[in-house]
């Protein structure tokens, strides 16, 4: 058997590598990744390496003729041929290996070589399949473990349908090999995690790792644990202040969260925002800080509408702010004159209303509010909450507001409290996105578009 291993920038072309020297009949024995060059890590390059091999001629050409008197049905010798036709029922050993039994083995040991062998039944051999994603993912979180790189997820895709043009056979064909390896992969994320949790306890005095950056920011331990399984081993014992810790961390988010990065403007036609939320959660100042940034650093056409008439000053903080930004404000009081309004500014590049607060207990506001939200099925919906809620009570908000639809959430209050732990806690594996993050009182300096990025700096903060 000849074995090759080679190396390519790309999956796709170490296969192709594989094909070119040693045939379309090579098997995978085993791939990996890992970069190579550069200065302690910096500017190195990925590389894929596979190892595949190939029978050697000789082997093949036994199997061949092995197959070949292996026959399903009793055939007449061809004309001037030399070839002995033998029965299915009795197949001999080839005439080379007969030849040295008899003349250097036993005499049992020839009885046996003129022996009849059974022809092996082929019937209950599944059919090869190709390598399911599942497995895939396994062997990508194995070799992730023992120190390679995990595989992107197209990457992995692309690497899977390649292996399978060779033919690899697959070890979730049913459904209890796919929950052996659901196991698997399980035990491998508590490996890692445990081995993280160890490490750590290693750390430097004054150090304060990313895991425990997390913990100091009251995130749940499932996700820290979640976290240390999902990175690479060892990097979520990075520093905090370490440069690269704010990308680890940011990788992790990307792959938990949904961000929105803020409001994206129609490329034809009007864009409807309303904000909506509890009682003093920070909704109109927020609302300013985004007309004032879109109207300021974007120069679009922009119109404001307050249906918050439950507070006088409400009424009065906004016409402040659009004075000062230049922009016209429409007062509402019911449905009907929201829609009015909302047809009046359809020129505009963007609309932003503002929503009285509504307490999540009061069934007779919430069903208000989405009397308000259904004048247009294109208002687009932002949830704005404190950064300062418990846990629970923030929890709470979500579910109940939920019967309005949000299809964003907004976090205010970022510099009021210790641990902005809650944001991460909220919105893990949740379908709605993050779009803002604010941190002060300032028009329009202390807003943000959500990011992956901004979101763990926040959590690596001192």
């Amino acid at each position: 058997m000849q074995i090759k291993v080679v190396k390519a920038p790309t999956m796709k072309e170490a296969m192709q590598q594989v094909k070119e020297e040693l045939g379309p009949d090579a098997v995978i024995l085993h791939t990996k990744k890992y970069r190579e060059g550069g200065f302690l890590g910096y500017h190195s390059t990925e590389v894929v390496e596979v190892t595949a091999a190939i029978e050697d001629q000789e082997d093949a050409a036994l199997k061949k003729r092995g197959k070949r008197n292996v026959t399903t049905k009793q055939k007449k010798p061809v004309s001037g041929s030399t070839l002995d036709i033998v029965s299915p029922a009795a197949p001999v050993m080839p005439s080379t290996v007969l030849s040295q039994y008899k003349t250097n083995g036993t005499e049992a040991g020839v009885k046996m070589a003129e022996s009849p062998i059974p022809a092996p039944n082929f019937q209950h051999i599944p059919p090869v399949q190709p390598m399911q994603p599942a497995q895939a993912a396994a062997v990508s979180d194995y070799n992730t473990v023992m120190g390679g790189r995990p595989v992107h997820e197209t990457e992995q895709k692309d690497e899977v349908e390649d292996m399978a043009q060779f033919g690899i056979a697959s070890a979730a064909s049913n459904p209890e090999d796919a929950e052996k390896i659901q196991q698997l992969q399980d035990e491998l994320a508590q490996m890692k995690a445990m081995l993280a949790q160890v490490m750590g306890k290693d750390q430097p005095k004054g150090q304060v790792s990313i895991q425990e950056a997390l913990r100091l920011q009251e995130v749940d331990e499932d996700i820290v644990k979640d976290m240390a399984a999902s990175v690479p081993a060892g990097e979520t014992l990075l520093d905090r202040l370490d440069a690269k810790a704010p990308d680890v961390l940011a990788g992790y988010l990307g792959k938990t969260m949904n961000f929105s990065e803020g409001i994206a403007l129609n490329k034809h036609g009007v864009r409807i925002v309303a904000l909506i939320g509890a009682t003093g959660v920070g909704k109109t100042t927020t609302l300013a800080k985004i007309a004032a940034r879109f109207v300021l650093e974007k120069n679009i056409k922009a119109a404001l509408i307050t249906a918050d008439t439950y507070r006088i000053s409400a009424v009065d903080q906004l016409k402040t702010y659009s004075d000062i930004i230049g922009l016209p404000l429409e007062i509402v009081y019911s449905p009907d004159e929201l829609k009015v309004a909302i047809h009046k500014h359809r020129d505009k590049d963007l609309i932003l209303i503002d929503t009285a607060g509504r307490s999540q207990h009061n069934d007779y506001q919430m069903k208000e509010l989405q009397d308000f939200l259904a004048v247009n099925s294109h208002i687009e919906r932002h949830l704005v909450m404190s950064a300062t809620t418990k846990n629970r009570d923030a929890a709470e908000i979500l579910e109940k507001f939920s019967v309005c639809n949000p299809d964003r959430v907004i976090f205010t209050k970022a510099d009021e409290t210790s641990s902005v732990g809650l944001i991460l806690n909220l919105l893990a594996k949740k379908e709605i996105a993050l779009s803002f993050l604010t941190n002060g009182q300032s028009v329009p300096d202390d807003i943000v578009p959500a990011t992956p990025r901004k979101l763990a700096e926040l959590l690596l903060r001192e």
